[in-house]
């Protein structure tokens, strides 16, 4: 490959970032440059829809991408090839020109209507297809509501791709698309490989709309003239979409091999499992599709907003709580937070029906006896957040039938001091620690080289990780704890009709 270094584009759930790799081993960024999205909610702040202004973003990701190539770190290094991960439920749909009516986040939720309507026509073949659920999230329930609510505009939609199938068209102005990065739209057959023309008729699609399947490690296009002038990238290096963020994560993090474990802790915390191919859930609890790993699938538990979590308690708890000092607030307390348990959300969840439950923080009271301090606070946070965790992983283990062959940990909190050590004391399992940009990470090596030696560079990835070893201690104080928040989190399910 002409050139010594990979530009990973990851447009991930809470910013967008653009990072400089070594095309080889170790693969760590020498330059990161990040960017806040700026999202509208059309309706007020308090309405399902949010949407991206696509000159907005577009120049948000060319401004990232050049400033990643101006910083000290990145002078003299020539960029070979440009990867794209981005957040999953991202859509965009565009008109015969190329241009952007409608750019979205995973965070709009203004289909819901269509989606159930959707699920009571044909849910069971829609899981059974796609893999996934509930289909609000995805492109044809997004396409509906177009349809009920602009009919007009919605006939100019010419095209339909991912948050991360826009960003390779705004870099070389061809569209494309790996059958990964179509799962995560519900627009593949996963068990087939290829666009469900009959289901997407059926739901009112046109089957063209999708754009082309690409295979896996092939590049969508190259950098076009005014992509180039505008971000500083080589005029014609290559451009791969390196799958959706999750995807790209677990290669990131040397999760690549069957029955590994990937846990991708961001905004969100999806547990993946590889998989031989691809494992429906009776319950509809999971999700399943085809992994970046060649040959291989996944099945997917998630425990919801943690990272959002982690956010609002530090706010909630001052300044004190910001950066290294949350973790600083959770040594001063020790296992069990001092009877304090939180329910902030965190939990394996039903994907077929999210829902809303109840949550907060229980604690002995009177509060005279039992003070609730910040630390008490912190740690019953992070306890909730690794308990959540042991939830998905449990609930992977039902549906695959199999043992996790290890575990690994990516993502923001990753770069905590103390959680991957608390998160597997609470598992009685090894935890291998790796970057906080293992979706950079992942990005960068799709970029960098052909698909048939990932598993090679994802092996190599899982050496260099760091491994936190359970603790006796740790181990029995956290089997009674988990214990007691699961029989706690299954009364505060019973209250949810309270809502």
């Amino acid at each position: 490959m002409k050139g010594s270094h990979a530009l990973a584009l990851d447009l991930g759930s809470s910013g967008l970032r653009a990072s400089i790799h070594p095309v080889e081993r170790p693969w760590e960024a020498a330059a990161v440059a990040r960017r806040v999205y700026r999202v509208h909610r059309p309706q007020g702040a308090d309405s399902l829809a949010a949407r991206f202004a696509e000159a907005d973003l577009t120049e948000r990701v060319h401004g990232a991408i050049a400033e990643a190539l101006a910083q000290p770190g990145a002078r003299g290094l020539q960029v070979a090839a440009v990867g794209i991960a981005a957040q999953r439920g991202g859509t965009a749909f565009l008109d015969a020109d190329g241009r952007a009516l409608y750019l979205a986040p995973n965070t709009d939720l203004r289909a819901l209507f269509e989606g159930a309507a959707m699920e009571e026509a044909h849910g069971e073949r829609l899981y059974a297809t796609t893999g996934r659920a509930p289909a609000f999230l995805f492109v044809p329930a997004k396409l509906a509501w177009w349809r009920n609510h602009h009919p007009r505009l919605s006939k100019r939609i010419a095209r339909v791709t991912t948050l991360g199938g826009w960003a390779a068209y705004l870099l070389t102005g061809e569209m494309g698309a790996g059958p990964a990065e179509l799962a995560e739209a519900g627009l593949l057959d996963v068990s087939a490989g290829e666009i469900p023309a009959s289901l997407l008729n059926d739901l009112g699609v046109d089957s063209g709309l999708p754009p082309p399947i690409v295979e896996e490690g092939a590049p969508i296009g190259a950098v076009a003239a005014g992509a180039a002038a505008k971000t500083g990238l080589p005029r014609g290096a290559p451009v791969y979409l390196a799958g959706p963020d999750t995807g790209a994560a677990m290669l990131g993090m040397g999760a690549a091999q069957l029955n590994d474990i990937g846990i991708a802790a961001g905004w969100s915390a999806p547990v993946r499992m590889i998989a031989p191919a691809p494992v429906f859930d009776a319950q509809r609890r999971t999700w399943t599709g085809p992994s970046l790993s060649p040959g291989r699938a996944y099945v997917e538990a998630s425990a919801g907003d943690t990272g959002g979590t982690l956010e609002m308690v530090r706010r909630m708890l001052g300044a004190r709580a910001g950066g290294d000092r949350l973790d600083r607030l959770v040594s001063q307390s020790r296992a069990g937070s001092n009877m304090i348990a939180a329910f902030w959300g965190p939990h394996a969840m039903n994907l077929s029906g999210p829902g809303v439950t109840m949550g907060g923080l229980l604690a002995p009271v009177p509060i005279t006896y039992n003070p609730v301090r910040a630390a008490y606070v912190a740690r019953a946070t992070f306890e909730n957040v690794a308990y959540a965790m042991r939830e998905c992983i449990e609930l992977a283990q039902s549906v695959t039938g199999a043992e996790p062959r290890s575990i690994a940990l990516g993502g923001g909190m990753a770069a905590s001091a103390l959680f991957p050590q608390m998160l597997a004391d609470v598992l009685n399992a090894p935890v291998r620690r790796h970057s906080p940009l293992a979706t950079a990470t992942g990005a960068a090596i799709a970029a960098s080289r052909p698909a048939d030696e990932w598993a090679s560079a994802a092996r190599e990835i899982a050496r260099r990780g760091e491994t936190a070893e359970p603790d006796v201690r740790g181990v029995l104080a956290y089997g009674e704890s988990f214990a007691r928040w699961r029989r706690l989190r299954a009364r505060l399910q019973e209250m949810a009709d309270e809502l």
